[in-house]
């Protein structure tokens, strides 16, 4: 559509040249010429605008970029400290599980003490009772 006007502005006046005057033609020449000069002064703003969404949308995947490498590594963190996490309460059962078996295992050695220390105070007591007089 601009393009078309900068063609219109072209060609009207050589269109008009043979049935208007030079008074006329002067006129039609600088508003053809502020015509151009308004339509560069737009272009200029058009590109510059373009230029500086093109440089935000570069900084915006650089961001992106960076945000996706941080979660990335955070991640990867993560599933670390879950390994992590597997390991201990593992290590944790196991240790449970032993202090149980250790408390059986003690309960059962101190019952077949005590049985053993009852045991020979019945043999003492019977060998006392064979030799007193």
């Amino acid at each position: 559509m601009t393009q078309g006007r900068v063609w219109a502005g072209l060609l009207l006046p050589v269109l008009m040249m043979g049935c208007a005057r030079d008074r006329d033609l002067q006129a039609m020449q600088a508003a053809t010429v502020a015509f151009e000069w308004q339509n560069s002064t737009s272009h200029q703003t058009v590109e510059a605008r373009v230029q500086q969404l093109s440089d935000r949308l570069t900084e915006v995947e650089h961001t992106q970029a960076e945000t996706r490498r941080a979660v990335a590594q955070m991640a990867a963190t993560l599933d670390k400290l879950r390994l992590q996490l597997r390991r201990i309460q593992g290590a944790v059962q196991g240790t449970q599980h032993q202090v149980q078996r250790g408390a059986r295992k003690g309960a059962r050695d101190a019952a077949a003490r005590v049985a053993n220390i009852e045991r020979r105070m019945r043999a003492l007591a019977t060998r006392l009772r064979l030799s007193s007089p």
